[in-house]
C-alpha cells in the first residue's frame, strides 16, 4: 500500500496521544523526574538553588518522537508521503531500538518484544537490505494487475515467514525468488499505531520501574555528576 495525506495526518494524531504527556512534550521526558534511571545526571547552577535531572536517554529517545512527527507533517501531497515512506519506517526502527537499549540499559525493567515491535524491525530489514530477500524488486504497487508468473508480494506475511526461516532456508528462497517481479506492500498504519502503542507501554513501564525503591536498589551504582556552574 501507499500512505496519503490522510494517513499522515492520522498517524501524527496517533502519535501525539500514545507518545507524549499531557503538555505535548514526548513520553520519555518523564524519566527525567524518576529517581533511578540509568545514567541520571544531576545538574545544579549558582551552588544548587537550581537543581535538576537530566537523563540522555530520555533526550534520545525524546528527539527521536520529535522526528517522526516532524516526517508525518512534511509532505503536501499524496506523492510526498508515498516518497517520504521508507523514511518514516526505518526511523520508527531507530525510535524502536533505542527504547530496547534503554530498557536493557536500565537494569530495573524487562524488555519483550511485542509484535508490533517484529513488525518494524522486519521492514526496516528489508528496506535497509532489500538484496538479502530478492535479487532485484520492483517499486512499491497498488497496482491490481495479473502478472505471468504471479507477482511476489512483500507483505507483512511474507515478512513474517521469512523471520522463521534458518539461514540456509532463506537462501533457498532467494534463488526461487530471483528475476521474478516483486510488488511491495508496506504496512497498513494500523501495524504503526499499534506501534506507537507499543513503544509508550515500555516507556511507561520503564518510568515506572524507575520510580520504584523497590527492586531497584541501585541509586548509587547510577553514573550521576554535579556540575557547577
Amino acid at each position: 500500500m501507499a500512505y496519503s495525506k490522510g494517513n499522515f495526518q492520522r498517524l501524527k494524531a496517533s502519535l501525539r496521544e500514545t507518545l507524549t504527556d499531557d503538555t505535548g512534550e514526548p513520553l520519555s521526558c518523564l524519566l527525567h523526574e524518576t529517581p533511578h534511571s540509568h545514567g541520571l545526571l544531576n545538574l545544579s547552577f549558582c551552588g544548587g538553588e537550581h537543581e535538576f535531572h537530566h537523563v540522555a536517554e530520555a533526550c534520545n529517545i525524546a528527539g527521536v518522537i520529535t522526528s517522526i512527527e516532524r516526517i508525518l507533517s512534511l509532505p503536501r501531497s499524496n506523492i510526498a508521503c508515498q516518497e517520504m515512506a521508507e523514511v518514516l519506517l526505518l526511523r520508527l526502527d531507530v525510535l524502536r531500538e533505542y527504547i530496547c537499549t534503554a530498557i536493557k540499559r536500565s537494569q530495573s525493567s524487562h524488555y519483550s518484544e511485542t509484535e508490533a515491535d517484529r513488525v518494524i524491525r522486519r521492514w526496516a530489514g528489508f528496506l535497509k537490505h532489500p538484496s538479502d530477500y530478492v535479487f532485484a524488486h520492483g517499486c512499491f504497487s497498488d497496482l491490481e494487475m495479473s502478472f505471468d508468473p504471479p507477482a511476489i508480494e512483500i507483505d507483512c506475511a511474507f515478512l513474517t515467514s521469512w523471520d522463521s526461516l534458518k539461514i540456509g532456508e532463506r537462501d533457498q528462497r532467494k534463488s526461487d525468488l530471483a528475476h521474478r517481479l516483486v510488488i511491495v506492500r508496506l504496512p497498513g498504519i494500523d501495524k504503526i499505531e499499534a506501534f506507537f502503542k507499543s513503544s509508550a507501554d515500555h516507556l511507561k513501564d520503564l518510568i515506572a520501574a524507575n520510580s520504584k525503591d523497590g527492586g531497584l536498589g541501585r541509586a548509587q551504582a547510577t553514573n550521576q555528576q554535579r556540575i557547577l556552574a
